[in-house]
């Protein structure tokens, strides 16, 4: 009976020592809270209001013409520090292969960058990454970008 006792003892003890290593992973860490969710009622988070190119849109598409080797996307944002724009080629799991495009640290100007990508052809999504000015928080939003020539048809 008295081995049983200190098996029991002995599980008792592992099992308030692993609950006590434990009790940090459970709790929130603020400073690490990379939330893209905009409804947690937190006012000072990032938010990307409206995200906007100088291209036509069509059918969720921002076409880039033939002869076009400029855009320009511009921001309204609220409660960021900076924005970074992605380039991120269409398809599955991708997001590792993305290549930063530009970014804005200044606001006061208005957000937004102008990029020569010369002859590029597109069939790409560039994402708009915004960094809260909290530290914490950051939003995304992805544009669907698409080049087309005179052969493409209507």
């Amino acid at each position: 009976m008295r081995k049983n006792a200190m098996v029991v003892f002995f599980l008792l003890i592992i099992l308030i020592l692993s609950a006590c290593n434990n009790v940090n992973e459970n709790q929130p860490v603020e400073s690490l809270d990379v939330s893209t969710d905009q409804s947690d009622g937190r006012e000072d988070q990032a938010q990307i209001l409206k995200v906007d190119t100088d291209l036509e849109v069509k059918d969720g598409w921002h076409i880039v013409p033939e002869g076009v080797n400029t855009m320009t996307i511009s921001m309204e944002v609220e409660n960021v520090e900076t924005i970074l724009l992605w380039i991120t080629p269409t398809g599955t799991g991708t997001w590792g292969e993305r290549t930063l495009i530009g970014y804005d640290i200044d606001g006061n100007d208005g957000w937004s960058i102008e990029w020569e990508f010369g002859d590029r052809i597109f069939h790409d999504h560039i994402t708009v990454q915004a960094l809260g000015s909290d530290f914490a928080t950051q939003a995304r939003e992805t544009l669907n970008v698409h080049s087309v020539d005179e052969t493409d048809e209507e």
